[in-house]
């Protein structure tokens, strides 16, 4: 015999230790009966689930309620084949199902003694159409299923046990069911089957027949599987004493000469006490605990409908309570100015607003401040961006003005350069640098009362123009105090004009590598990107520089190389005399405080100028590296 697991089931933590395990397509599989179309791996293509782990014996309950839910499952495309298993299955969980004769008590069955002096007892078998429970399931008999039966080969027991007591001799299919006829032999045991059967002892019968004989169909009633049996192979008749409902019991016996009621209790003498009748509760309970059993049955099919249909929601995002820039922006314009802000604005603003300084911007506005300048400022992203000073206005660079040189001291064989002779040296010089910390600023005009009527959003953009602004005046302050020194003592070189289509750049890397300072870079006005990007080679006519050309985009600028430099396009370089500098990245250094500040000045006028406000130290470390040009007409 086939192993059972017979504990408490539970088919949801059963798919959901598929779904964790390692594969779970492989788990589902061994554990269901029941497929759809769909992703095997996914918990919603299987249905069915009957055994608690892969490799397990089948679970009874599993089994029981699998069965029961099969008719309700939809879009199964193994149906037939999930029938076939779950039932093999149940055959292992119901051995009786496999015996050659199954025993079936008839409810409401009714026996009558009809003759006893030719000792006949005759009585209903079956009921049609009435559910009756059995050890392997619920059936039911249909009118016809015993007309094809011999009633001589049926026999007629004392409650299953021993040999036959009689045979058969008539079998009627009639509106309420089947009846049958039996003649009972003079045995001793025949004559304890018809005594009993007149005292009422053995009032009702259950059935024998042979399932593997019979002829059947699986039915569904009340969500129900019920066997409904169309032909049944009739083996024998046992009378029974224990009903399988309260209410069945035996009407009559019959005499010879009629029918004789049976006989009421006698009554108690006059003034004796009655005995209190003992009731045999029996069957009560019984009826009890079959309806028990069958409401646990649905109360856990519905507890496991409402687990499979259960959805665990979605992880939502926590809502952003942060204050926007523009309500940020609005409470801070409106202090700085001398309006009173209300407390409970005030409270909400509390871990954004300083009190000491009001307007340095916070920073959760940081990010998104720095994501709009570093991009707005190609020359200063270009270039060495420096420690910033840990105290103080000023930047305090070191820098070399002499380094340190290598001759030769000797030569083996060669008198003019003798061993130990002295080693020639140059002195080192290093000097220390001061640039002064420059306040850059990005500002507009807004008025008064646009700034009392202005939405939040309208606001955090205005920010972000400010933002830009303020790139821009650095990147322009800072390109212009390397061009103030072209021309001048150990400044920029001034390398005239510079014909894209003829490119000499010679005196440009000899100014490099002057100060071991090689160049790498080309910043590139917006003219002088066009210059490049329309030079022609003279006798083909293709562009000279195509890898600029295809590596162009307007969010990125320039791209490829020229002449082995990098090129970058610095709009700061519109206007200021000079369209191309070429020179080292590290050649200028830069830094900046990393505070930003919202400033506002409260002039006697509806206006106020708003700027933002940030530190920053420009250091020219090797000007002479650098060479300045203009571009041939």
């Amino acid at each position: 015999m086939a192993d059972i697991d017979n504990t408490a089931w539970d088919g949801p933590a059963a798919m959901s230790r598929a779904a964790a395990s390692d594969d779970p397509a492989a788990a589902y599989r061994a554990i269901c009966a029941g497929r759809r179309d769909g992703d095997p791996a996914v918990q919603s293509t299987w249905a069915l689930p009957h055994h608690a782990n892969p490799g397990d014996p089948p679970n009874a309950a599993g089994v029981r309620n699998s069965l029961s839910r099969l008719p309700q499952t939809e879009g199964l495309t193994n149906a037939e084949a999930a029938q076939a298993h779950l039932d093999a299955h149940m055959a292992d969980i119901n051995p009786e199902a496999e015996r050659e004769t199954i025993i079936t008590a008839i409810p409401d069955s009714e026996l009558t003694v009809r003759s006893v002096d030719r000792r006949e007892i005759v009585a209903r078998i079956v009921p049609w159409d009435v559910v009756i429970e059995t050890p392997i399931g619920l059936e039911t008999f249909k009118r016809g299923s015993f007309s094809h039966v011999d009633p001589r080969q049926v026999v007629l027991r004392l409650g299953h046990e021993g040999p036959p007591v009689g045979v058969g001799f008539s079998l009627d299919e009639r509106d309420d069911g089947a009846h049958m006829g039996f003649r009972v032999s003079k045995t001793q045991r025949g004559d304890d089957a018809l005594t009993l059967a007149i005292d009422g002892v053995t009032r009702h019968v259950s059935v024998e027949y042979a399932p593997r004989e019979s002829e059947a169909e699986v039915v569904y009633r009340n969500r129900q599987r019920v066997t409904e049996f169309h032909r049944v192979a009739l083996k024998g008749v046992a009378t029974t004493y224990a009903p399988a409902y309260p209410q069945a019991q035996i009407l009559a016996v019959r005499e010879a000469q009629g029918v004789a009621p049976m006989a009421d209790p006698e009554a108690p003498p006059v003034g004796a006490t009655p005995e209190s009748p003992v009731v045999d509760m029996t069957p009560v309970t019984a009826v009890i605990s079959s309806f028990e059993q069958r409401l646990n049955e649905r109360f856990a099919q519905l507890e496991e409908r409402s687990r499979a249909n259960f959805t665990i929601p979605s992880a939502q995002p926590e809502p952003d309570l942060r204050a926007m820039r523009g309500d940020w922006m609005s409470a801070v314009l409106r202090m700085l100015s001398g309006e009173r802000i209300p407390d409970l604005q005030l409270r909400d603003l509390a871990d954004l607003v300083t009190t000491d300084n009001v307007g340095v911007v916070p920073d959760a506005y940081l990010t998104e401040l720095i994501g709009v300048i570093d991009p707005s400022r190609p020359f200063l992203q270009s270039t060495r961006r420096l420690d910033l000073p840990a105290a103080g206005m000023s930047l305090i660079v070191p820098k070399i003005v002499t380094r340190p040189t290598a001759e030769k001291q000797s030569i083996y064989g060669d008198e003019s350069y003798p061993e130990k002779s002295e080693i020639s040296s140059t002195a080192t010089s290093i000097t220390n640098v001061t640039y002064d910390a420059i306040t850059i600023a990005g500002g507009g005009d807004i008025s008064l009362q646009l700034l009392k009527r202005s939405s939040p959003s309208y606001l955090s953009l205005f920010l972000e123009l400010l933002a830009e602004a303020y790139a821009q005046n650095a990147e322009a302050y800072a390109i212009g105090s390397l061009l103030a020194l072209v021309g001048g003592p150990g400044g920029v070189n001034d390398g005239g004009t510079l014909d894209p289509e003829l490119l000499i750049l010679g005196p440009a890397w000899a100014a490099g590598a002057a100060v071991r300072k090689p160049i790498n870079t080309m910043w590139l006005s917006s003219t002088a990107v066009g210059a490049f990007i329309d030079a022609k080679a003279s006798t083909t006519n293709a562009p000279l520089y195509s890898s600029i050309q295809a590596g162009f985009t307007a969010g990125g600028g320039t791209g490829g190389t020229i002449s082995g430099l990098r090129p970058i396009w610095v709009p700061a370089l519109d206007g200021s005399g000079y369209e191309v500098l070429v020179g080292p990245s590290s050649g200028f250094g830069w830094t900046e405080d990393g505070t930003y500040t919202l400033q506002v000045d409260v002039p006697a006028k509806a206006g106020r100028d708003v700027a933002l406000v940030g530190l920053l130290w420009f250091a020219q470390l090797y000007p002479t590296a650098f060479t300045a040009y203009g571009l041939t007409s």
